[in-house]
């Protein structure tokens, strides 16, 4: 059953208790000889209503009845009948979470008739509704909340503003010898919060104000803005029990060419990356690849985690089996991408003692030679780089029209 469609057994429900009263009874008679999350599948199949003005993020709402509006002192702005046991309460939907959750902290009474299957189904639903509500977040991240209450920002007339041309002159050549003073790139000029930052100063009465100093954006700024990033991957965070997730590491360089091992945690609602590890002067052996990624799995919670994802280095590949050995139920898996690179780089590099296999796969060795041939021919040249980067776009590849059969 689609319960955002709204399916028949909602509709028989709904049309079977129009008082609002609890349908488990007939939900039980439904489940006889079933098992305990079918039995719990029917129980919410049976129960759920989908009112016309539904909420994809409060899914919980489709499991009481809305009685009537209430005013201060009862707890909350509404009276519900719970649709599972019939009881009926006072507040919001913090109140109707705390009620089908078991969360005895909102000072409700928790429903009799929730199992742990049940409990199970609508922890997953709440999950759901997380991802649905954070996919229709903005694209920028917010700023933090503010102490103080704006004032409304006043629009700037144009006559006002063709009498403040000299400020706004002297202030555009402020920010650019900010830039060319400091090496900034320009493409900066395009970054929304630097642009945003500027318009919040300039549209509100800030007077003596003064930028952050260097201290306060390494120290205080910082940590209160990776606060605020963590608290917008929280959401994320809380799919991680119910859909596992998968621990991906891979070895690149930083502009100073120091080596670094990343570590991200992937699940199919995305990316999020968690911890980058200085590995300059450390031999990258098994243990201590199998060191790290057992110490970011214990960050993630091993019972969170279903795989890790490394290249088919001998070292990964070895440390892959530790970790598999330590956790049971997690099993290393070798990148495809990379797995695929060494296949493709085995075919173009064709011996001739491989007989059969040099007679067809020689012209590939000899096309990945001349590509490479020009390629070092262009990039190793000052003069010819210059010829080719003024004519590339200019530049047209012809296909070969033959084709060659394996």
């Amino acid at each position: 059953m689609d319960y955002r469609t709204g399916s028949s057994s909602a509709s028989a429900s709904a049309s079977s208790h129009p008082s609002g009263s609890p349908a488990p009874n007939s939900a039980t008679d439904l489940s006889r000889g079933t098992s305990g999350p079918a039995r719990a599948s029917n129980l919410l199949n049976a129960c759920r209503v989908i009112p016309p003005n539904d909420n994809e993020n409060k899914p919980l709402w489709r499991y009481v009845e809305l009685m009537e509006k209430t005013g201060k002192g009862q707890g909350g702005n509404v009276r519900f009948r719970c649709r599972l046991c019939g009881n009926i309460m006072h507040g919001s939907y913090s109140r109707v979470k705390a009620h089908l959750l078991k969360v005895g902290s909102n000072g409700v009474a928790p429903c009799p008739k929730v199992t742990i299957d049940v409990l199970s189904q609508l922890h997953d639903e709440m999950a759901r509704a997380v991802v649905v509500a954070e996919r229709n977040l903005p694209k920028d991240i917010p700023l933090p909340a503010e102490g103080a209450s704006r004032g409304k920002r006043r629009a700037v007339s144009a006559i006002e503003s063709s009498f403040n041309s000299d400020t706004r002159s002297n202030l555009d050549a402020l920010i650019a010898r900010m830039f060319y003073t400091a090496g900034i790139p320009f493409n900066v000029a395009r970054n929304p919060y630097f642009r945003k930052a500027f318009m919040f100063a300039c549209n509100n009465a800030l007077g003596g104000y003064s930028p952050p100093s260097y201290n306060k954006l390494r120290t205080t700024l910082l940590v209160q803005e990776k606060t605020h990033v963590e608290r917008l991957l929280n959401p994320l965070k809380s799919t991680w029990p119910v859909k596992g997730v998968s621990i991906v590491s891979d070895g690149w360089s930083d502009a100073q060419r120091r080596p670094l091992l990343n570590f991200l945690a992937v699940t199919e609602d995305g990316p999020m990356f968690l911890r980058a590890i200085n590995t300059e002067g450390e031999i990258k052996r098994k243990e201590y690849i199998a060191e790290k990624m057992i110490a970011v799995i214990e960050d993630v919670g091993p019972k969170n985690v279903v795989q890790v994802i490394t290249d088919n280095a001998a070292n990964c590949r070895a440390a892959g089996l530790i970790v598999e050995q330590r956790y049971s139920h997690i099993f290393w898996t070798p990148c495809v991408v990379h797995t695929l690179n060494l296949a493709l780089k085995n075919i173009c590099a064709a011996k001739s003692s491989s007989g059969d296999a040099y007679e067809e796969f020689q012209w590939i060795t000899e096309v990945a030679a001349d590509a490479s041939f020009i390629k070092n021919f262009i990039m190793n040249h000052s003069m010819r780089l210059s010829m080719f980067n003024e004519f590339r776009k200019t530049i047209k590849f012809k296909h070969s029209k033959s084709k060659r059969r394996f």
